[in-house]
């Protein structure tokens, strides 16, 4: 993993579907969302534009509210049923490059998250996850941005 940066994050039109999800179920949300939401953005006349993300809103517990889905080019209107488009945040944000398995990244957040109150930042409640690479091949290898918009 790289080391924690401040970054100014711009905002990005993304479109998602947003759910309560229990946290053992994120990875069984993710499979139906990025696939469904893809499938509704190109048959908006859309692009899906760069990573797929996963859009926390709020801190987790036993269940997360969280938003999954890609930003978007184009004239998008997706009419699928649980697809919206809605407007991501930017601002300045504590970013963390995690390299490794998912099962990881509770790790990355915490450091991340402790990094954030060493530097006397209080983390807003937007934060997400930018999958880089595509969860194939070696898990050691893939790429993961954490992104913690600071108030």
């Amino acid at each position: 993993m790289s080391e924690f940066t401040l970054e100014a994050v711009p905002a990005a039109t993304v479109a998602t579907m947003r759910r309560s999800v229990p946290m053992d179920g994120l990875k069984d949300f993710f499979g139906i969302a990025f696939d469904h939401v893809a499938r509704a953005v190109a048959d908006a006349g859309g692009q899906v534009e760069g990573a797929p993300i996963a859009w926390y809103h709020g801190m987790p517990g036993e269940t997360i509210d969280v938003s999954a889905g890609f930003t978007v080019a184009g004239d998008v209107h997706p009419t699928e049923g649980g697809v919206t488009l809605v407007e991501r945040p930017g601002g300045q944000a504590g970013v963390a490059l995690h390299v490794g398995p998912y099962e990881g990244l509770a790790d990355t957040w915490g450091r991340l998250l402790g990094w954030l109150g060493e530097q006397g930042l209080t983390p807003g409640p937007d934060m997400w996850e930018e999958y880089l690479d595509p969860p194939a091949g070696d898990p050691a290898t893939w790429r993961t941005r954490v992104i913690v918009l600071v108030g």
